[in-house]
């Protein structure tokens, strides 16, 4: 299989000079989910390692005799690489943990403690990566497995789920939530602000190298301080403007705000690699490879028309300034062989970026749609 000679997947951890502390990832103490007023119990373990990346697993008990008999829901959340841990994603998982059996999640490292012995990661290793945790779900026996991606996660998710589509193995169902499929639709201050910049003065003015005594001394990064600054700057213009995020960060709904408030999730931050970050950026917002059908992952043309048996949302918010209204509904028009009965649209009222994974707004309208969806993808099977 050429995705192993690529990104090997294993079960057994890497050797200690190639694997990151454990200082690199953060918890998420998942300790039990609330399913109809009684608490399921919750066990976590590390499903698997790739290169740079490992698959964070959660399983809960099936809710009932019957649903232990029957196929059991397998979930993978394609958490983005724009800065924040994984964790930040913990109020999404908790509430996916009430309509799957298993969710898991792709637990990216703090690059700053990532030896060099572990390689690069640039833009097609998080894609490979990202399909290659897709493929493992899909190897469970009597299991259905779905994909969401979140904001800059959906590229990755839909290129795995198109990967794997080649290989006649996709996933039951693809939900993109709030990404950037294709950002020249609604053009945002971000995509503006790009085109046209040097990628190299971009390299010059964002990235440093990690410096001694961290493990991955020498690596490439796009630092966590650099983007504690763009955070502050993004919440004062949300400030100035009368965004959503403020209020958020006021008024907390997530499903445990005394240990995991969004104000902690969102400002703890991590260094981002810096292959990454620059192959992101001029793949996505200068190329714009994916929505223009030219992108290519390791000798292999990603075709979004290869998407065909497996069920399709995407869900934006209609006050999201990061990935503005129909930048992620344009999956639907490059995914044309879709059937319609297995396509759905969500825009979510009075609701900025961050309310699309997290607190009441991401509970009440995005859950009831994704077990809509996966529902329809396990019918379809």
């Amino acid at each position: 299989m050429w995705l192993d000679d690529h990104r090997p997947f294993t079960h057994e951890a890497p050797a200690s000079e190639r694997r990151p502390a454990d200082k690199a990832y953060q918890p998420f103490s998942i300790g039990a989910v609330d399913i109809a007023g009684h608490a399921c119990p919750v066990t976590e373990e590390i499903g698997g390692y790739l290169p740079f990346g490992r698959l964070r697993t959660f399983s809960r008990a099936p809710a009932n005799a019957v649903a232990a008999q029957g196929a059991r829901r397998r979930v993978l959340v394609v958490a983005p690489m724009a800065g924040g841990f994984p964790f930040l994603m913990r109020d999404l998982v908790v509430a996916l943990l009430t309509i799957a059996d298993e969710v898991a999640i792709t637990d990216w490292p703090d690059a700053r403690h990532v030896p060099l012995e572990a390689g690069r990661f640039g833009f097609a290793e998080n894609a490979l990566e990202t399909t290659q945790m897709i493929r493992a779900l899909g190897h469970k026996t009597m299991a259905f497995t779905h994909v969401v991606g979140v904001c800059q996660g959906t590229v990755p998710a839909l290129v795995g789920s198109l990967l794997l589509s080649e290989l006649g193995a996709p996933p039951a169902s693809l939900t993109l939530v709030g990404g950037p499929i294709d950002p020249s639709r609604n053009p945002t201050r971000l995509w503006r602000m790009l085109q046209g910049r040097s990628l190299e003065a971009l390299r010059q003015e964002v990235l440093e190298a990690v410096p001694p005594p961290f493990a991955g001394a020498g690596r490439l990064v796009f630092p966590a301080w650099r983007q504690t600054d763009t955070f502050a700057l993004y919440l004062w213009r949300q400030t100035m403007s009368g965004g959503r995020l403020p209020l958020q960060l006021a008024f907390d709904e997530g499903a445990d705000p005394y240990r995991f408030p969004l104000a902690r999730l969102c400002w703890t931050l991590m260094d981002v690699p810096g292959d990454f970050f620059m192959e992101n950026v001029a793949t996505i917002f200068c190329a714009n490879a994916l929505a223009r059908g030219t992108l290519d992952i390791a000798g292999h043309r990603v075709e979004p028309a290869r998407l065909e048996r497996t069920a399709l949302l995407t869900v934006e918010g209609d006050e999201d300034d990061i990935s503005a209204l129909t930048q992620t509904e344009a999956a639907h028009d490059l995914c044309a062989n879709v059937p319609e009965a297995l396509r759905r649209h969500l825009v979510v009222p009075r609701a900025g970026h961050f309310a699309l994974f997290y607190g009441r707004a991401m509970r009440t309208h995005i859950i009831p749609a994704l077990a809509d969806i996966m529902a329809a993808g396990e019918g379809a099977r």
